[in-house]
């Protein structure tokens, strides 16, 4: 796996939570393009209450349709949805294929600044149209695909509603690109939340949860409570102390952190970003007094059936996912994209 080379084994098992983001099944020690194995308009077990009542076979046809992303999520699994003149937010996974050929992978986010609390996950594969396409925060876009969800058996990912391309039969996810290379500044503003707006979300299917799949900004000043939540306990057999992928703020609100964690690298040396955990783990009291910003979406652990060690390389030898500690089959998060989102940069120690 490509992560592998480049990190050291202290942080491979959180980098897991980077190489997950190959969507339902392709993972980056596949051949390279193959098919996007699994990822079908059904891509999970887990239809539940989640696949909602069939919105029709094209949700939002019409540019700038207000409700075309919360008719995409009612969907039934395997429903066509087309999204007009939606932003790219955040890109939360990509890779330049290793064929020569300019292609891209990439997982991404969307909002409709028609509806901008309304946003959604998109699993755009190399094979995907235009393949060429590498998308930036502040884009707009004009999408065809399939709803669905990420298999239950990613890690990190599983579950979380998205639209992809179609498997059987064979039909790209097709992205019109209206405008790009936008960057940062022209992506929509963070919708501004409550912790108790939140925790309301907690309790709430994905296919009617305010917020999900949108950028939002949790106003501070919010205090780290917890650096080791149930939640973000890796579960595996190597009887070493666990892995946290994150940490807990406010009244239980969880903060995945793996863009934002410190990184050992295969040299010795440590790639150093803003590890509050690590800080909070040092008895350092750690208060974001400008809050945090990310995106607000699913959580989930799928662990090896065999307890073993390379969870992003057991692929379908999972029992279903879940949230450690407890019942649920997912969980909502803040999701930084960077240590701006957490309003403080660490930086690096002198030479």
């Amino acid at each position: 796996m490509e992560l592998r080379k480049k990190l050291g084994a202290a942080a491979l098992l959180a980098a897991a939570a980077m190489a997950s983001a190959a969507g339902c099944g392709g993972r980056d020690n596949d051949p390279d393009p193959v098919p996007d194995a699994g990822c079908t308009g059904v891509c999970s077990t887990d239809a539940g209450t989640d696949a909602g009542t069939d919105a029709g076979t094209d949700a939002g046809t019409d540019a700038g349709t207000t409700g075309q992303i919360a008719a995409a999520r009612r969907l039934s699994f395997g429903g066509k949805a087309t999204l007009r003149n939606v932003v790219v937010t955040d890109v939360h996974y990509e890779k330049l294929s290793e064929q020569g050929n300019n292609a891209w992978r990439s997982y991404f986010w969307v909002t409709d600044p028609a509806a901008p609390k309304e946003g959604l996950f998109i699993h755009k594969f190399y094979t995907d149209t235009p393949d060429t396409y590498r998308p930036q925060p502040g884009d707009t876009v004009d999408i065809e695909g399939y709803f669905g969800t990420e298999a239950n058996y990613e890690p990190f990912t599983g579950r979380r509603h998205r639209l992809a391309n179609q498997r059987t039969p064979p039909v790209p996810l097709a992205i019109t690109p209206k405008t790009t290379d936008a960057g940062v500044s022209a992506r929509p503003p963070a919708n501004e939340v409550t912790v108790e707006q939140l925790e309301a979300s907690l309790g709430t299917a994905q296919n009617s949860a305010a917020l999900l799949g949108t950028r939002v900004h949790l106003a501070g000043p919010l205090t780290l409570t917890n650096p080791t939540p149930e939640a973000f306990k890796r579960l595996d057999s190597s009887g070493t102390p666990p892995t946290y992928y994150g940490f807990e703020v406010g009244n239980g609100i969880l903060v995945y952190h793996d863009k934002t964690r410190d990184r050992n690298l295969t040299d010795g040396g440590v790639e150093v970003r803003c590890d509050f955990q690590k800080k909070a783990l040092a008895g350092e009291t750690v208060t974001f007094p400008n809050g945090i910003s990310g995106v607000w979406d699913t959580y989930t652990f799928a662990p090896c059936t065999d307890g073993g060690t390379d969870i992003t390389g057991c692929g379908s030898n999972t029992p279903d996912s879940g949230v450690p500690g407890t019942t649920k089959p997912y969980t909502y998060t803040i999701i930084p994209q960077d240590c701006s989102d957490l309003g403080e940069v660490t930086a690096p120690p002198a030479p």
